[in-house]
């Protein structure tokens, strides 16, 4: 490695557990967004400052969240403030990004209809970027030791629940022809687990969540159910795009895009369908990906330009079907290997 390359690398640690991390932060953004204009639209929009000419925007209350999500990071060792600072950042996020409309727009208009796209997009990015990312660049054994060595930090404190402690077991045991994993393990063993606190049982309500779409995913009834849905999906998405048309009056860019997306993401589904017979489950599967990303990342975002928070129940249907199918193309490739 060149000095220039020394000098700028970060030395990092990727956690194990950023994946459900990046999912709380994205979830709280979203609620919040939902729920500060739900609530702006049943009181009339009202000016916090009232009449003393004063105006103190949501965006400021939602960066002393963020704030406060930074202090428990740098003020707090171990894993439990991650949790909760991953909730209260999230919150924090969805009340600054819900006026990206009055950041990009000349007359601050918080209506700028695009800006709930803006918001999907950035979102939708964060997730599955991270999930890309995570997925084509697994940790390795280092990495997997280091994070079991962070949880024994709360375990020293008296902080860790008994499936924590489990878990972190059961990854060392695999580890076992490493020295340091067998030391860490038998750190562990002599550390006696604790009542589950508040942080900890966001990673568990996450953990469960995953379980429940790995039991789904293995049933023989899964592949049938992800191809129909994704095709329901694209279906529905036209039908949208059609009513808004027709609401309309004339074909938009919104309109072409719904369509645009919908054909690929059908096309993708077909495909999975037709190849499973043939090239096997996880060929098809790894096509129910391709449409379940088209529909997230085409479909749906010129889904929310044109009908903005109509398009809610699309994006949850989306949500929950790459879900499925990443916790299928997940156990399909631990089975074969790849």
């Amino acid at each position: 490695m060149s000095r220039l390359g020394r000098a700028l690398t970060l030395d990092l640690v990727r956690s194990e557990k950023a994946g459900r991390h990046v999912t709380t932060f994205a979830v709280a953004a979203v609620c919040t967004i939902l729920l500060t204009r739900l609530f702006l639209v049943l009181t009339g929009y009202p000016r916090i400052g009232g009449d003393t000419g004063l105006h103190i925007a949501h965006v400021l209350p939602g960066g002393m969240l963020m704030l406060a999500a930074v202090a428990l990071q740098l003020s707090y060792v171990g894993r439990a403030p991650r949790p909760l600072a991953a909730l209260l950042g999230g919150a924090g996020f969805g009340l600054f990004i819900d006026e990206v409309g009055k950041f990009v727009t000349a007359d601050n208009d918080y209506f700028y209809e695009p800006a709930v796209a803006i918001m999907y997009v950035v979102l939708v990015a964060l997730v599955v970027g991270s999930g890309r990312w995570r997925a084509h660049h697994p940790l390795d054994e280092d990495e997997e030791i280091a994070n079991a060595a962070h949880v024994l930090v709360d375990g020293i404190a008296g902080h860790l629940p008994r499936r924590r402690r489990e878990e972190v077991l059961r990854t060392l045991e695999r580890l076992d022809g490493r020295f340091a994993a067998r030391e860490l393990h038998g750190l562990l063993l002599r550390v006696e687990p604790s009542p589950t606190a508040v942080p900890h049982r966001l990673e568990h309500l996450w953990a469960r969540v995953g379980e429940l779409f790995d039991r789904l995913a293995s049933t023989r009834w899964a592949l049938p159910l992800m191809g129909t849905g994704l095709l329901a999906q694209a279906a529905v998405a036209a039908l949208v795009a059609v009513g808004l048309w027709a609401e309309g009056g004339g074909v938009g860019v919104p309109f072409a895009g719904v369509l645009a997306g919908g054909a690929v993401a059908v096309a993708f589904a077909l495909a999975g369908l037709l190849r499973a017979p043939r090239a096997g489950r996880l060929a098809a599967v790894e096509s129910f990906e391709r449409s379940a990303l088209t529909s997230l990342l085409v479909t749906q975002v010129f889904l929310f330009a044109a009908s903005q928070f109509a398009a809610l129940p699309g994006l949850v249907g989306a949500l929950v079907l790459l879900g499925l199918v990443e916790a299928d193309l997940e156990r399909l490739r631990a089975r074969t290997g790849s």
